[in-house]
């Protein structure tokens, strides 16, 4: 028996062996390479651009050029089949599985497949076989790493991939990059290329506004308090005006006039998918009796059992009774459109007795959550009404929120709930993410959260540890274990065990005695210190590192503005009682601005305070009369 055991081992260890040269496929030797990549003879766009990347990246990498032929010439022995090409080994591709954007690899052994999904799954194929296989990354749209192979040589590669979500959006500036976008999947309904949707978000103004109806139809807008309010107030962006109310959604001339509206917006843009008919920015809802009964008639709460607070202010769970009914009539008039509604503040919560049309598309938002725990964990109204929309509809799009919106500088440790948010909405029939970064350019770790957020759309349960160190040893090179010294430190002592809500209307000084207490303050500067050091060869990485100090500086800018005197305050008391501002806090500021402005960054906070502007701001306070800034103190 052991006799032949000893026969029978190294025979199945060399059929192992053979099998894998078998499937090695080697498309570079040396600098030099006899493969080629082959797309259809009718290719599409996306598949002339997909294999002109793959022939770019590959010659970076390797020196090599692999020339680009259709695929009516006679097949040989290593190519490299792109798209819906004329090849045999295609028909082994389970094409019905990939969807839109699904990724297929595979190295037969004498051919590569690169294929996909209807829509981008083909360069989608092609931008993970450069990362997966040949280790090229895109950290952001500025920093790109491709590696230097004389040699390529594929072992077995059979790898199919669908996204944890259809629609996934990452609204960082970065993600606005064509290639950026391409790379991680990503979708976009603000360009650069084509976008799915036609309307966005808060179109009831869009569709049916009071400056054109308001005056002689005041029948069409919310009445509540005793009236019909169809006027405007000021933005709260202070840019302009918008609708003091909503729209009267039980008139059946609301309806004729938006669909009239829709459908000509509908004829100017006729291949977008997603068309938003959806409440303004305010809670300003109709109280008719029309409308009342309707909301009362389909909630699933009195409106007191359900109080929100956004903005500052409270209000009642109402449900989404009339918009719902007046939604679902809108989508029976477009089959072929998917209209999506706002499920935001006041209407919230999923209504029983009315389920949405199955082109309706429910953005569900989650603007009142904590960013300090999950979001099942942590607001659990929340969540509720996330599993109740679950129940009724797979058509769910969640308008997340990932970032600080009135300091977007400020140190936020929230990355260690993004996976579990994410995993959470993927199994309760979530179909679409809008994760709502930073619209500006700049911001606090912003590269980094970019590119975790993209790695977690497509793949809700990836190692985000692993492709976090993977960043942070690209991106910053020797200055990453400081760095990742610093994030961990910031989210070890985050805020979920004390009770204190993380709110994205949150600022420095709220968290002073927390993750930005002094002495915290000062391990976060000295680990900067020391990562400044450790990559003092390199000029670029340093930038990088100053600008991921920045939120330390911010923190600490903010703070001293805050005390005003005091270990932390922007000013020393001199012997003679005069207040002089603190050195130290000056030249951080200065550092501040300066590095912002390097770097183009646009604002500080959402919509306003441009860095020179909050320099001019802070050095108002700083040169602050005697009078003026004892009294302050007093």
């Amino acid at each position: 028996m052991k006799k032949l055991l000893s026969l029978v081992i190294p025979a199945f260890l060399l059929l192992i062996v053979t099998s894998a040269q078998a499937q090695q496929l080697t498309l570079v030797a040396m600098g030099a390479s006899k493969s080629r990549i082959v797309i259809p003879q009718k290719a599409t766009v996306t598949e002339i651009q997909a294999a002109k990347v793959l022939q770019d990246y590959i010659q970076r990498i390797s020196g090599a050029f692999l020339p680009v032929e259709a695929d009516n010439i006679k097949q040989q022995r290593g190519e490299i089949l792109i798209g819906n090409v004329n090849r045999p080994e295609l028909k082994g591709v389970p094409k019905d599985k990939l969807g839109k954007d699904g990724v297929f690899i595979k190295n037969t052994g004498k051919s590569l497949i690169l294929t996909g999904g209807s829509d981008k799954g083909v360069i989608y194929s092609v931008y993970t076989f450069l990362e997966k296989y040949l280790g090229c990354r895109k950290y952001s749209a500025a920093v790109t790493y491709v590696p230097k192979k004389k040699t390529i040589v594929l072992g077995a590669i059979n790898d199919m991939q669908l996204p944890a979500f259809s629609y996934r959006e990452n609204f960082y500036r970065d993600a606005t990059d064509p290639e950026y976008q391409l790379w991680h999947k990503l979708d976009s309904h603000v360009g650069p290329g084509k976008s799915e949707w036609g309307y966005w978000v808060h179109t009831f103004e869009t569709l049916l506004s009071p400056k054109d109806y308001g005056q002689d139809h005041p029948e069409y807008f919310s009445f509540y308090d005793g009236k019909r309010h169809a006027g405007t107030v000021p933005s709260w962006d202070g840019a302009g005006v918008q609708p003091e109310a909503q729209l009267c959604l039980s008139n059946p001339d609301v309806l004729e006039i938006v669909c009239k509206n829709l459908q000509a917006a509908i004829k100017k843009n006729p291949e977008a998918v997603y068309w938003s008919v959806s409440q303004n920015d305010n809670v300003n809802y109709c109280r008719c009796d029309n409308c009342a009964a309707l909301d009362n008639k389909y909630a699933a709460f009195t409106p007191e059992q359900k109080m929100y607070s956004t903005h500052g202010s409270k209000y009642p769970a109402l449900g989404m009774g009339s918009i719902l009914t007046f939604v679902n009539k809108v989508a029976q008039r477009f089959p072929e459109k998917i209209i999506s509604t706002l499920a935001y503040q006041y209407s919230r919560v999923p209504p029983k007795g009315i389920v949405p049309a199955k082109n309706v598309n429910i953005m569900l938002c989650s603007i009142e959550s904590a960013r300090n725990t999950t979001m099942e964990k942590g607001d659990t109204s929340f969540s509720s009404d996330l599993k109740g929309w679950g129940r009724l509809t797979n058509n769910i799009i969640i308008w997340d929120y990932v970032i600080r919106f009135s300091n977007l500088f400020a140190p936020f440790p929230n990355l260690r709930i993004l996976q579990p948010n994410l995993q959470f909405m993927s199994t309760n029939r979530v179909s679409a993410v809008f994760e709502q970064g930073n619209r500006e350019i700049g911001g606090e770790l912003a590269e980094l959260r970019a590119y975790l957020i993209d790695k977690l759309l497509w793949d809700a349960n990836v190692n985000v540890d692993e492709v976090m160190n993977d960043f942070l040893t690209g991106y910053y090179g020797k200055a990453s274990k400081q760095v990742r010294k610093y994030i961990d430190l910031l989210h070890d002592h985050n805020m979920e065990r004390s009770g204190y809500k993380m709110s994205i209307f949150g600022k420095p000084v709220l968290e002073k005695e927390l993750f930005l207490s002094d002495s915290l303050i000062t391990v976060y500067n000295k680990l900067f210190d020391e990562a400044e050091k450790a990559v003092s060869g390199s000029p670029e990485i340093v930038d990088r590192v100053k600008t991921a100090r920045l939120p330390v500086y911010y923190a600490m800018l903010e703070i001293a503005r805050d005390e005003k005197t005091g270990k932390r305050g922007a000013f020393f008391v001199a012997a003679n009682g005069a207040k002089i501002p603190n050195p130290a806090i000056v030249n951080i500021l200065y550092d501040f601005v300066y590095q912002c402005v390097r770097h183009n960054v646009t604002r500080v906070t959402e919509w306003k305070t441009t860095p020179l502007e909050y320099l001019e701001d802070y050095n108002k306070f700083l040169e602050m009369p005697e009078k003026a800034l004892t009294k302050i103190l007093e």
